[in-house]
C-alpha cells in the first residue's frame, strides 16, 4: 500500500478540516481521533456481521463494509499525522515505515478485530494516560495498528486497489462535506 501518498492526501483533508473547525489554543484532538477509530472499527465489525452468532443474517454487507473500512483508514492515517506534529515530520519517516507496508494477520478475523482494538487501546494508554510516554512505545503501538489494519482489510477480502480507490472516493466526499457545512 502506498503509505506516503495516502498520508499526504489525508494531510490535505486534515488541513481542510482544521480551516473550517480550528482548534482552540492548545487543543489536542488525538483522544477524539482514537475514539473515532474505535467507533469505525466497531462499525466495520457490524457490517461484517459474522460474529453475530445470535442472528440468522450473518452475511457481510460488502459495499458498506468497504466504506466503513476506508472511514477507519482515514482515522488511522489522521492519528499518525496528529502524532507526527511532536516530531515535526510525517510518521512514516519517523517510524522508518516503507512506502509499501506489509500486514499483520491473525488466524481468524475475530482475532484480527480484537487484537486491533487492544492495540488501539495500548496507543491511547501510551499517549494520554502517562505523563511521559516512551516514544518507542507510542511508535510500536502505532506501527502495529497500521500493519494490523492492513491485515484486517486482507481478512475482509479487499484488494489494495479496492481500498485505495474507495479511500480516494471517500476522501473526495469528505472534502465536499466540509465545504458544504457537514
Amino acid at each position: 500500500m502506498e503509505l506516503r501518498k495516502l498520508f499526504e492526501i489525508q494531510g490535505e483533508l486534515d488541513s481542510h478540516i482544521e480551516k473550517i473547525h480550528p482548534r482552540a489554543e492548545g487543543e489536542k484532538r488525538l483522544e477524539e481521533k482514537i475514539l473515532a477509530l474505535q467507533t469505525e472499527l466497531g462499525e466495520i465489525a457490524n457490517e461484517w456481521r459474522k460474529f453475530k452468532f445470535w442472528s440468522n443474517d450473518r452475511k457481510p454487507r460488502t459495499d458498506q463494509l468497504l466504506e466503513e473500512y476506508v472511514d477507519g483508514l482515514h482515522f488511522v492515517l489522521s492519528i499518525g499525522l496528529e502524532e507526527s506534529e511532536r516530531y515535526e515530520q510525517l510518521v512514516p519517516i519517523r517510524l522508518g515505515l516503507p512506502d509499501e507496508l506489509t500486514s499483520i494477520c491473525y488466524e481468524t478475523t475475530i482475532q484480527q478485530f480484537n487484537y486491533l482494538f487492544f492495540e488501539i487501546g495500548r496507543l491511547y494508554d501510551s499517549v494520554t494516560l502517562h505523563e511521559v510516554a516512551v516514544d518507542t512505545e507510542v511508535e510500536e503501538a502505532y506501527e502495529n495498528i497500521i500493519h494490523m489494519f492492513i491485515g484486517l482489510g486482507e481478512k475482509l477480502g479487499f484488494t489494495e486497489g479496492e481500498i485505495v480507490e474507495a479511500y480516494m472516493n471517500k476522501n473526495r466526499i469528505n472534502h465536499e462535506r466540509q465545504t458544504n457545512g457537514y
